[in-house]
C-alpha cells in the first residue's frame, strides 16, 4: 500500500508483514493460539476464524478438520480448499457458525465492529461453541489510567518506529479513528461473561494489545 493511500483492509498489500510489523510479538501470540488450539481442537468438531484475514494462522494451525474463516475484506480471503472453507461476510450478519465448532479464534478484529454489535457476536460465540469449547480473542484495549495509556501508547510509538516513518505512524492513526474503538480490558471481560463465559484467563499481553482464552 502506497504511503499516499489511506489504510483499508479492501486495498492493504503484504498484510500478514504488515501486522507483525504493527502488533509486538504477534509472532508469539500466532505460537500460542497454535498450541492452545491442541487442547480444543476435538474431532468431528470445527475451528471457526472470526477476522480470518488472510487465513495463515487458521491453515497453520493442526487440525484435520474443518476449518472455517470469515473475512468481510474479499481482498485478503484466499480460496477456500480441502478441508478449509473461507467466507466473505459481515460478521453481524451470521446467525450460526456452521458446523459445531470446539474452537473460535477472533484476533484483533471485534475492535474494528461499532461496541453496541459486539456483545450480540460473543452471545453467537457461546451459544455456537460445544461444551468445554474455547474461544480465544485478542483486542488492542486502552487503560483506565490516563498515565498508564499515556507510557503504554508512547512505548508502543517506540515500536513502531522500527519499522515505519513518524508520519507513515501519524497518517495511520488518522486513517483509523472512524474505523477502531478500543475498549478497556475489564470492559471486554465483563462482555463475555455477559456472553455467558465464567472461565477465562489473559494467556498474552504486551503493551496495549492482550489476548484471552476462555472456555465454555
Amino acid at each position: 500500500m502506497s504511503s499516499t493511500e489511506p489504510f483499508s483492509f479492501d486495498t492493504i498489500t503484504d498484510f500478514d508483514d504488515h501486522i507483525a510489523k504493527s502488533i509486538p510479538n504477534y509472532h508469539l501470540l500466532n505460537d500460542a493460539v497454535r498450541d492452545l488450539a491442541t487442547f480444543y481442537a476435538k474431532e468431528d468438531f470445527s475451528i471457526v476464524d472470526l477476522g480470518c484475514s488472510t487465513g495463515k494462522l487458521l491453515e497453520s494451525i493442526p487440525f484435520e478438520g474443518d476449518k472455517l474463516g470469515i473475512d468481510i475484506s474479499g481482498n485478503l480471503l484466499p480460496e477456500s480448499h480441502d478441508n478449509v472453507q473461507y467466507v466473505q461476510k459481515d460478521l453481524r450478519s451470521f446467525r450460526n457458525l456452521g458446523k459445531t465448532p470446539s474452537l473460535v479464534i477472533s484476533l484483533f478484529t471485534l475492535q474494528f465492529l461499532p461496541l453496541a454489535d459486539r456483545p450480540n457476536i460473543l452471545s453467537l460465540v457461546y451459544d455456537e461453541l460445544a461444551e468445554g469449547g474455547a474461544f480465544i480473542w485478542a483486542e488492542k484495549v486502552h487503560e483506565e489510567s490516563g498515565e498508564l495509556e499515556r507510557v503504554m501508547n508512547s512505548a508502543y510509538y517506540d515500536f513502531k518506529r522500527l519499522h515505519f516513518s513518524a508520519s507513515e505512524i501519524m497518517k495511520k492513526e488518522r486513517d483509523l479513528r472512524p474505523i477502531m474503538q478500543t475498549n478497556t480490558s475489564m470492559r471486554n471481560y465483563i462482555m463475555a461473561e455477559n456472553a455467558g463465559f465464567t472461565v477465562g484467563t489473559m494467556f498474552w499481553k504486551f503493551y496495549n494489545f492482550e489476548a484471552w482464552l476462555f472456555v465454555k
